[in-house]
This record gives structure tokens, sequence and C-alpha cells, in this order.
């Protein structure tokens, strides 16, 4: 079905009237101009026969891992300063996303992707605030005593991507909006009742050698898109809990820059097509290698840092880069 303009990209047709130039390197990919385009290789690594099974079974990065909330408390970093050195020390490898493991009984892993995730979740929350009529609307219930250790559920409505489709409505559980010791187990525990399409059918088996459990909770842009929202919300009544806590890389200016030059600028030479070009634009595994390669050039607090940087609220980023 098609997309809302605001989400469109160019089709492969459309990029290939552009100005071929060839680039060396990921961060090069940021220096193309709207009239051009580059050809790269396919950037799924050796080892893995598809994007789909990449993105299931590739590595993750891996901030750094709380098992008591005493460990927590000791070490008492946010979960952007956690980010912070995973981000900065991977050192040119391949990676299909970031996860964190809560505290507690819920021990399934909160798996994030850059792309498909991060990104689009921003382009919705952006999306909410620049085109009327589509506000993300939330209903908080937090005046439990129990909001302290449990963290608030909030009721969040979305607008969709697609023409027609309506609009998407969940629950967020565990979002930490307490100033309190226990907001660090909250924050890893952070989930919905939520069921798009990229959650349902994103169905992962362990390998027989697999150490962890085969239970993964992928966080969707919608419930990243929601999560923004809440940051603003709260943000207004002088609370910064939400945002201090946030589980989830808030892109800059720039890198939404880098991604919609991806998306829109980029083609793959893939021998493996039938078509007589060989060409592709990326799938989500060739633009989830990509932006982690621009985080390995251009270090953590250039691509994902905070909702409120040197380049204003992300509700104001520019998305018509094309």
């Amino acid at each position: 079905m098609a997309k809302k303009t605001f989400f469109k990209d160019v089709t492969k047709a459309e990029i290939k009237k552009k100005n071929l130039v060839e680039i060396a390197e990921f961060s090069d990919i940021a220096k193309l101009g709207s009239d051009e385009y580059a050809i790269i290789s396919p950037l799924v690594p050796k080892g893995f026969d598809s994007t789909r099974k990449f993105m299931k079974h590739g590595q993750e990065v891996k901030p750094k891992r709380y098992y008591s909330l005493d460990q927590a408390l000791r070490d008492g970093r946010t979960p952007v300063q956690l980010r912070e050195p995973a981000f900065n020390s991977f050192e040119g490898r391949n990676f299909c996303g970031y996860s964190v493991l809560p505290i507690g009984r819920d021990r399934r892993k909160r798996k994030i992707s850059l792309g498909d995730s991060c990104l689009e979740g921003a382009r919705i929350y952006a999306y909410s605030n620049q085109v009327r009529g589509t506000e993300i609307k939330i209903k908080p219930y937090a005046d439990s005593s129990r909001v302290r250790r449990d963290g608030a559920e909030i009721i969040c409505n979305v607008p969709s991507r697609t023409k027609g489709e309506p609009r998407v409505k969940f629950k967020l559980i565990s979002v930490p909006v307490i100033d309190s010791s226990e907001k660090h187990i909250v924050s890893l525990n952070i989930g919905s009742d939520h069921s798009c399409g990229a959650k349902r059918f994103s169905i992962r088996y362990k390998y027989t050698d697999d150490k962890e459990s085969s239970g993964i909770i992928n966080i969707c842009a919608h419930e990243i898109a929601a999560y923004l929202k809440i940051i603003d919300y709260y943000w207004n009544e002088k609370n910064i809990i939400p945002l201090q806590m946030c589980q989830f890389a808030i892109p800059s200016q720039e890198t939404v820059d880098f991604y919609l030059r991806l998306r829109n600028n980029i083609l793959v030479k893939d021998n493996s097509l039938q078509s007589k070009d060989k060409l592709r634009k990326p799938d989500r595994g060739d633009r989830e290698i990509a932006l982690w390669g621009w985080v390995d050039s251009m270090g953590h607090d250039n691509t994902f840092y905070s909702k409120r940087s040197r380049d204003g609220d992300i509700a104001d980023y520019n998305w018509g880069f094309s």
C-alpha cells in the first residue's frame, strides 16, 4: 500500500536519473548532493544467506548490562551514558542493532535497530508535529503508588505511515516517570501490547550454540515515536525522567540527513538479481550496517545523542532531503 508523502522514498528509476559518482566509505554518503547517487556492494556479512537472517541473528551492540538494582545504583550512569562507550568502541564490525537486558523476572532482551526503529520512530514523531491533524495522543496512568516501582502505563495513539490505514493504538508499560532508584529497573523493562507487522512477523529461534533465549522483544518505530511524545509531555511538566532514562538512541539532524541519502541516493549492485542492471535499493540489512558504519566514522555524540541537542528539538527536524 502507498506510503504518505512524508514517508515516501524516491524509486530506483528516479535515483538512476541522478548523476552517478563514486564513494570510498560510508561517511561519503553524507557528502552526496541531492542530484547525485552512488552504487555500493551488498553489505550483509559473509556467513548469512539473507538479510532476514542477519537482522535476526547478527551481532548486537550491547551497552553495559546490570544484573541487580544494586549494580545499577553503584554505576549510576543513565542509558545514554551507557550507550556512548558501546557505540564508540565496536571498531568496524557489522551489527543488526543494539539491545538492553531487563532486571527481574522478565529477562527478554529489548532489541532496537537504528534504521527501522530509531530513525523511523523519529520520522513518525516529526510527522506528528509538522503535519496538521496527525498529533500523537497519549493518556498516562501514573497516579498509583506502584508507578515508582513498576513504571507508568500510557495509552498511545500514533498516526499510520500508510495512506488510508487507521491510527495505531497500544499501551506502553514500564515507562519511567518518577525520580527514584527503581527508575533503572523500570526503564529496562519498557514494553507494550503493540503488535504491528514489524513485530508480529519477527519470529526468531536461537541457533543451537546460542547462549541466550529465543525470547526477544523487538522495539518498533511506533513505540519509539510514542515514547518521544511522552518525553515531550513530561518535559513540559518540568519532569526530565522519561528523557533521562530513555533506552532509545535519538538521532541528530546530521544522522537524519545521512539516512535520507541512504534511502534516496544509493543503489546496491547485487549480482543475484534477475534484472539486467543488477541494481536494487538498499534493504533493511544494508541500511542498518551502513548506519552503524556512520556511527563508527562520526562517533556517538555526533550521531545519536539527545532529544534537545545542538540541532534543536527532534520534532522540528527536516525530513525533506531527497
